[in-house]
Parts: structure tokens; C-alpha cells; sequence
């Protein structure tokens, strides 16, 4: 299995989106200093460990699932979470040599509750690639975190290969989470991905955000309000089965 990177935010594979040619089983671990998503870290800049299987069928279907360690850093609330998993499903279609889709299906599942609350929720992809050089993406919640607001997130990922077994890639980002996170925000990644054998790939990268600004009013219930990450440097191993 050729490790590739994996939405770039600490994982080294392009798990979820496998190649309608022929079924394929692949899994990955990784061990990354920080579970940073979408600008926010889900594991209170701490290191994590995470697991991703995933199944491709020759119809461009896939489906796997992905898991994580994290903490919300909401001590003093009962029944913490501090695992994450999300199971997913996909249909992937090739147009041509240059270009592929995907849509996907992916629900978050926390094992405990955040800030006191249960959170679990739904999430939908659409994928546009062309070669392994540029990735645009879309995401919508009909309801994230359970917070009874929609979230939309867009987000471009271009990649560069230096030799066969460097790659130097970067990811653009906006969120817009202000009636789910407090606030909308921009996040940028970039890096260097390096396969120093066929299973085993090391990540660095760079990541920093932006606050768009907080809502004017207060929103009253749910105390979770990640920051926006600044000026972080986030060093992964994956090992890929």
C-alpha cells in the first residue's frame, strides 16, 4: 500500500477516497503531537493516537471508519469524551484521467459528552480532484454538535511532489461555525509528507488561523469555544498495514 496524505490535518493517507479500479482494504495508525481540526484542536494541544480502516469497491463505493483520542479540556464536567470515531460512506467516480468525485457521508461519535453535553452529529462531503495536484472541498452539518445550527466548511489542498518519496502540500481553509463554535474563521496548513519506506510516512507541518470575530451576543448554554490555533508546528508517524 503507497501511503498518500489524508486531508492533511496529522493523517498521511487518502483513505477516504479510494479508487473505483479495484477493491482494496487499507488501514493506517498514526501518532500525531496534536489532534488539530479545522484550525481547533480536538485533543488540547496534546498528543493523540488515531486508527483509519477503509474498504474500496470496484463500484467507486468505500466505506471505513476513522478514531481518535481527544480531550475537550472540560474538566469538571461528568462523563468526558475522550475518544472520537467516525464511521463514513462514500461513492467515488473517475471522469477522466485528471478528474474524480466523491460524495460521503460521515457521522461523529463522541464516547463520552463535551462541556456536558451530548454531541454527536452528521456531516456531508463533496470532493473535486484533479490529479493528486489540487483538492477542492465542501462540507455541510444539518445540525453541528448537536447545537441545532447548520455549519458549512470549505476548504482547497494542493500538493507537490519534490522526489517520489517527498511530497510538500498546504490546505486553505474557511469555517463558518459562529451559531455552533462562537465564531467563523479562516485556517491554513503547509508542510512536508516524506515515505521513507512503502508503509511508513513522517509529516511536518505548519498550521495558524484566524478569528473572524466572535458573535455580538452572547450565545447562552453549550461552554465550548476552541481557539484558533497560531503558529503551531504538528509532527506525525503513520504506519500504514
Amino acid at each position: 500500500m503507497k501511503i498518500k496524505n489524508h486531508r492533511l490535518l496529522g493523517l498521511l493517507f487518502i483513505l477516504g477516497y479510494p479508487s473505483s479500479a479495484y477493491a482494496q482494504l487499507s488501514a493506517s495508525v498514526t501518532g500525531t503531537t496534536d489532534y488539530i481540526w479545522r484550525g481547533y484542536s480536538k485533543s488540547d494541544g496534546k498528543p493523540a493516537a488515531q486508527l483509519n480502516i477503509d474498504y474500496g469497491f470496484k463500484s467507486g463505493l468505500y466505506l471505513g471508519t476513522f478514531a481518535s483520542t481527544v480531550n475537550f479540556a472540560d474538566q469538571g464536567f461528568a462523563a468526558r469524551s475522550d475518544a472520537e470515531f467516525k464511521p463514513y460512506a462514500g461513492w467515488a467516480y473517475q471522469l477522466s484521467d485528471d478528474w474524480r468525485f466523491n460524495a460521503e457521508w460521515t457521522r461523529y461519535i463522541f464516547t463520552g459528552k463535551i462541556f456536558g453535553q451530548n454531541v454527536d452529529y452528521n456531516e456531508f462531503y463533496l470532493h473535486t480532484h484533479f490529479r493528486d495536484l489540487l483538492s477542492a472541498n465542501f462540507s455541510f452539518s444539518e445540525n453541528g454538535y448537536q447545537q441545532n445550527h447548520m455549519s458549512f466548511n470549505y476548504e482547497i489542498t494542493g500538493r507537490y511532489p519534490i522526489t517520489s518519496s517527498i511530497e510538500m502540500s498546504g490546505t486553505f481553509g474557511y469555517s463558518q461555525q459562529k451559531k455552533v463554535l462562537h465564531y467563523d474563521y479562516l485556517y491554513w496548513t503547509s508542510g512536508v509528507t516524506w515515505h521513507f519506506s512503502p508503509n511508513i510516512g513522517v509529516d511536518v507541518r505548519y498550521y495558524s488561523g484566524l478569528d473572524l470575530g466572535a458573535e455580538k451576543e452572547h450565545i447562552a448554554g453549550w461552554q465550548f469555544r476552541p481557539h484558533v490555533v497560531d503558529n503551531r508546528v504538528l509532527f506525525s508517524i503513520t504506519v500504514g498495514f
